[in-house]
């Protein structure tokens, strides 16, 4: 299956010049009609021009319009199904399958390509180092950083995972070294995030940042940050949903990439922590 074109013009289309933005509409309100233009036709009826119609097929990772054309003539069915809209009143659960599985493939393959195998393997690579992971987010964000803890602490790792600001600020004012902080935010704009990354930075923390792919201020202020796919949220919040599916497949994949790294340690630690639920649930 390929990357999903009408989603990908979604997720830039806030990035877009004007001119750019207006033959994103145009091809976003009728997709099946473009197929039948050429660069010019669409470009009047966006009100733009040709040329910015080549600058955006450009601008999302087209290499002309030709290429454009075909994928949407791919994806027919998908459009005529309407399979791109937001969930609507009434609609049938199986219809809401259909939008969901689309849009969740559509996410975890653009994080495939987002979150690049040099960054995820430095951040292996601190994880193994470290001390202590101190991990934070707010709202859905802080699941993920739940499920980092859950997964690390079970091979080993030390991850301090708290909602309490003042609890994270104490404790990672007495590391000497080795420490790392990792902040999650979708946007990478929660100012609770962005606080605690600024004191881990003054305090010689290593920090890590897990935010969507967009130039926000908590990946710019962090030593290495991963990005997932830049799902835009919609009316009944569909795009929060797979963007936090995005997370935790990060975290997956952090996981993934340190247990075949230290795969000795990790199985022996991954038994030892077996062993301690089986004796805690079914005595000694």
């Amino acid at each position: 299956m390929q990357s999903n074109l009408l989603f990908r013009i979604k997720e830039k289309m806030a990035d877009l010049p004007q001119s750019e933005k207006k033959i994103a509409a145009t091809i976003l309100a009728d997709p099946t009609a473009v197929i039948q233009m050429n660069a010019t036709s669409l470009a009047l009826q966006a009100g733009s021009s040709p040329a910015a119609v080549i600058r955006f097929c450009h601008s999302i990772g087209l290499k002309g319009f030709t290429q454009l054309k075909l994928n949407l003539s791919a994806d027919t069915q998908g459009i005529q199904e309407k399979l791109y809209s937001e969930i609507q009143p009434d609609e049938k659960l199986e219809q809401i399958k259909k939008k969901f599985l689309m849009q969740t493939y559509h996410v975890f393959e653009e994080t495939n390509q987002t979150l690049t195998n040099d960054c995820v393997a430095r951040v292996t690579q601190w994880f193994h180092e470290s001390k202590v992971i101190f991990a934070y987010g707010v709202g859905a964000s802080h699941l993920v950083a739940l499920d980092l803890q859950q997964k690390f602490s079970r091979i080993g790792k030390s991850i301090i995972c708290s909602q309490d600001q003042h609890l994270l600020v104490t404790s990672m004012s007495v590391m000497e070294e080795n420490a790392v902080f990792l902040g999650v935010s979708n946007s990478g704009e929660k100012q609770e995030v962005i606080a605690l990354m600024k004191t881990a930075k003054k305090l010689g923390i290593k920090s890590i940042s897990l935010t969507k792919d967009t130039t926000n201020t908590l990946s710019q202020l962090s030593d290495l940050s991963l990005k997932t796919a830049n799902s835009p949220e919609a009316p009944l919040r569909s795009g929060a949903t797979v963007s936090l599916l995005a997370q935790m497949y990060a975290v997956d994949l952090l996981f993934y990439d340190f247990a075949t790294k230290y795969y000795d340690t990790t199985i022996e630690n991954l038994e030892k922590s077996k062993e301690a639920i089986h004796s805690l649930t079914h005595g000694s």
